[in-house]
């Protein structure tokens, strides 16, 4: 089977999309059912494995840049081309799959953004809308985005796959790395579909030696969120208990899971969430909201609590702040559950979705 893999976007692509990308195309490229692999990228991207096939344009050209990877993906005559970035285009007779790995966009597209960045969120959703209904096949990252492509989109559910991504299990290099404090741990670009105010007014409910650290780059256009949370601190008192650390690289950021005491989900927005998946690889003791797809993810490998729920928050916090045997329980159940999400299944159902396409 010869694959296109086009990554049509204006020009930037996440941080966990390039973690996603740079897994999973290799893992695809060296399959035997795939006879050819060419994967289309803005030309801004940081280089992909150098053994693979990659073509770029000029994402600076945005009325030419879609119409001419179409042209160039044409002349290759791939059997199936994958959007994996929820972008309609149309390539003659040949299938196209698409996925769907944004639900702010779809659930909350203002949900404390500003008018521009609501606005935007609304164009977003209407383009994978579109995108979904046009293609042949649709991948959901989740089953609850699957649910939602179904029931709110009105897509037929056979023409629906659900491949969740993966995760790489984190080394065993240094061993456990405990901060000497109570630590809560959190991480995730900053905005407002975060809730990172959940993890600021509880950790004001806790004791005084609890810290938290939130790892994180201010997206575009939040700014505004971003200072009213450092605003909501100084109020609560808990300034000088939480760090600020930025965008954390992959070292970083292992270390990060390691020290904590517990890891905290407080988003209201997600699909298949990697920093979900990178703290059950940590075998992180977590408390998250109960929000779909947090229980798809985390299963019985996590406490959880209503979103806007501070108090139930800290309190489940104390349970693992003062229960050994649950503090442990919860890691090991962790590290159980992140064996189900390896990047080898979602090489292998990603394959699967794109044969579906073909027949």
């Amino acid at each position: 089977m010869r694959v296109a893999v086009v990554n049509l976007t204006a020009g930037g692509l996440s941080g966990g999309y390039r973690k996603y990308l740079a897994r999973l195309m290799p893992l695809m490229a060296a399959d035997d059912r795939i006879s050819s692999l060419t994967v289309f990228v803005p030309g801004a991207t940081q280089s992909l494995d150098p053994g693979l096939d990659v073509r770029t344009w000029d994402a600076r050209e945005p009325r030419r840049r879609f119409a001419g990877v179409v042209r160039d993906v044409a002349a290759l005559m791939p059997d199936v081309v994958f959007v994996p970035t929820a972008r309609h285009a149309s390539f003659g007779s040949i299938p196209v799959v698409t996925m769907v790995r944004n639900m702010e966009p779809l659930t909350v597209p203002f949900g404390g953004n500003s008018w521009g960045e609501g606005l935007r969120n609304v164009g977003r959703a209407w383009a994978a809308r579109r995108a979904s209904r046009r293609a042949d096949r649709v991948i959901a990252v989740s089953h609850h985005v699957r649910d939602f492509i179904v029931s709110r989109w009105a897509i037929d559910s056979a023409r629906v796959g659900v491949v969740h991504h993966g995760v790489d299990p984190a080394s065993a290099e240094g061993g456990p790395l405990r901060d000497a404090r109570p630590t809560l741990f959190t991480a995730g670009s900053i905005r407002p579909a975060r809730g990172m105010e959940d993890a600021l007014r509880a950790l004001a409910l806790l004791p005084r030696d609890v810290r938290l650290v939130v790892a994180g780059e201010v997206d575009a256009r939040c700014d505004g969120y971003a200072a009213g949370l450092h605003r909501l601190a100084r109020a609560l008192g808990v300034e000088d208990r939480v760090t600020w650390a930025g965008q954390l690289g992959t070292q970083q950021m292992a270390q990060a899971f390691r020290a904590c005491t517990a890891f905290v989900m407080t988003s209201r927005a997600e699909a298949c969430p990697n920093t979900a998946l990178e703290a059950m690889s940590h075998g992180c003791a977590t408390i998250s909201v109960d929000r779909e797809p947090m229980p798809e993810m985390f299963g019985e490998a996590a406490l959880y609590y209503p979103p806007g729920d501070t108090a139930t928050l800290s309190s489940r916090v104390n349970v693992v702040l003062a229960d050994p045997a649950e503090h442990s329980r919860l890691g090991r159940a962790a590290l159980r559950r992140s064996t189900v999400f390896t990047w080898e299944h979602t090489r292998d159902r990603t394959i699967e979705q794109l044969e579906q396409a073909l027949r």
